[in-house]
């Protein structure tokens, strides 16, 4: 693996989040965070993406990102490594220019369980199987082939709940029945094995030690509930404000701290403060800044 560190005080590994976090919700812009972006890259600190896109979204989001480490994609339904990134005999596979390991069941078993159970407790929801790119662009403000990426799924299903509170609680419990789990993101529900970002990460968590890459602090930056587990299993758990002015409630007993400015104008801000503390300074920081 050819990434460098050694410029903060401690190496470091960022897990982010996507939209809302290091994407503006809207309108999907990373410009306001791409300083902090290019500053990370010089320092040789990977820059790992934690989201609900699928692979076809982030062969081509990664690209643009300028990043060329691993990723975890469909909320921690599978991690993907770079061909030879990591030196490993782990029986990968090949998919979207990606060597994949799977954490949760593939898509066509998840959209027969859902589809069972539609038709067995009358469940009203609609998923993306059920829907053209059409609708999916229309509901996610993403261009048509951009949705169409977003529909090509691997191990997760997202949807939109229109039934009761009362049926949606017999809903989770029917899937929990089925070995699958449940998850609110931004925008959707999103259907997958017994996983999550948390899980995904010490996975790859491993990988990184397997490769002699130890003491590593671990920073996460999210704003959804699907985050959550993310940013409480990091050595520093980054609350990125919503462009409502809110945050994602977080109880953790690690260090947090909640940005001023939102989505990636508020990641810039984070990592511009630390890298100042951390590079300059030669010690780990510990802002309240909030």
């Amino acid at each position: 693996m050819s990434t460098r560190f050694g410029q903060p005080a401690r190496p470091l590994i960022v897990y982010t989040d996507l939209d809302g976090t290091l994407l503006d919700h809207d309108s999907y812009s990373v410009e306001p965070a791409r300083p902090a972006l290019e500053r990370l890259a010089t320092l040789g600190v990977p820059v790992i993406p934690v989201t609900s896109k699928t692979l076809a979204e982030l062969q081509v989001l990664t690209a643009h990102l300028g990043l060329n480490g691993p990723c975890i994609a469909e909320n921690g339904g599978l991690l993907a490594l770079p061909p030879a990134y990591f030196d490993t005999s782990l029986p990968l596979e090949p998919e979207s220019g990606f060597a994949v390991e799977y954490l949760s069941p593939r898509y066509p078993g998840i959209v027969a369980v859902l589809a069972d159970l539609r038709r067995t407790f009358r469940f009203d929801f609609q998923g993306f199987a059920d829907l053209p790119a059409a609708d999916v662009a229309r509901l996610t403000g993403l261009s048509t082939e951009a949705a169409q990426r977003a529909r090509q799924r691997l191990c997760s299903e997202p949807l939109v709940w229109r039934d009761s509170d009362a049926a949606f609680k017999q809903f989770q419990q029917q899937l929990h029945a089925h070995h699958l789990t449940l998850v609110q993101g931004g925008r959707f529900c999103h259907v997958l094995g017994q996983t999550d970002k948390a899980r995904a990460i010490r996975r790859l968590n491993e990988h990184f030690a397997r490769a002699g890459f130890t003491g590593f602090t671990t920073i996460a930056l999210g704003d959804s509930p699907n985050d959550g587990p993310m940013l409480r299993s990091a050595d520093v758990a980054v609350v990125v404000r919503r462009k409502d002015g809110s945050w994602l409630p977080l109880a953790t007993s690690r260090e947090k701290i909640e940005t001023r400015a939102s989505g990636p104008s508020g990641w810039n801000e984070f990592f511009q403060q630390y890298l100042d503390t951390t590079v300059a300074g030669g010690a780990t920081h510990r802002t309240t800044h909030g």
